[in-house]
């Protein structure tokens, strides 16, 4: 399984960036949203194979990633911004390469 951490402060492209990677995964994953000391105006949609992780206070990015690293249960883990568009089984792609 790959884990994919979003570490996100108050990006409105969030919802978005968290849609494309849910239709174009191909594989098992899991997506960890780590808000940064923050909750967003709108709440994010709820899906089973996304987990959304507070920080109490703004820590900065570093912080948010390892949050969402210890998070994590796949055997392989990604990072990558709130802002991104991903390609149809982008994570198969990387898998494989990984292998």
């Amino acid at each position: 399984m790959l884990s994919i951490i979003i570490p996100s402060f108050k990006d409105p492209s969030l919802q978005r960036t968290i849609d494309e990677i849910l239709e174009k995964a191909q594989a098992e994953i899991e997506i960890i949203v780590v808000l940064d000391g923050y909750t967003p105006a709108k709440p994010l949609r709820e899906d089973p194979k996304v987990r959304i992780l507070k920080l109490e206070k703004n820590q900065g990015m570093r912080a948010a990633i390892n949050f969402g690293m210890a998070a994590s249960s796949g055997e392989y883990v990604m990072k990558t911004d709130e802002h991104c568009a991903f390609d149809s089984g982008f994570d198969i792609k990387l898998l494989v390469n990984i292998e």
